[in-house]
């Protein structure tokens, strides 16, 4: 498989190599030939925008430049954050919708528990993941704010 659309059951897109990704659904895990940042991009894509257009509207919403959450989806709110610079080749996302736990297992690793129960470590500090969650949490408030008062006019 080379392409993939995020959808409501991803729950993690974790790059593995240059070219090789693995995506974490609900109930199923896929390796495609494909970058983790290609998915975000042709998922972004699939639902009328682009990564870096999808990119902008973040950085000015929340008024930040790095690490940024991705809106990819609006009618389903699906948003992504990465557990460091999406620049980078080994680069991981996580929909914030999909976690229902996270723990600190050291001082640079954190495990996520999601909706299902399942159990994966990340490289990232819990003190970090906290943060990504809190941005990607109000890029969700600021987008339900603004539908919100699209439906009061």
């Amino acid at each position: 498989m080379n392409n993939y659309e995020i959808n409501e059951e991803t729950y993690a897109i974790i790059a593995k190599s240059v070219g090789k990704t693995i995506i974490i659904e609900k109930n199923n895990d896929y390796t495609i030939n494909n970058d983790a940042y290609k998915v975000m991009d042709e998922s972004c894509k699939y639902y009328g925008s682009s990564y870096k257009g999808r990119l902008e509207a973040a950085k000015e919403l929340l008024n930040c430049s790095y690490k940024l959450p991705i809106l990819v989806e609006e009618s389903s709110v699906l948003i992504f954050f990465p557990i460091k610079s999406s620049l980078l080749d080994d680069c991981c996302w996580i929909n914030l919708n999909s976690i229902s736990d996270i723990k600190k297992i050291d001082n640079n690793k954190s495990e996520i528990t999601f909706n299902n129960g399942r159990k994966m470590t990340f490289d990232i500090s819990k003190l970090s993941l906290d943060n990504q969650i809190y941005r990607s949490t109000k890029l969700e408030s600021i987008i339900f704010k603004r539908i919100n008062a699209k439906k009061r006019d």
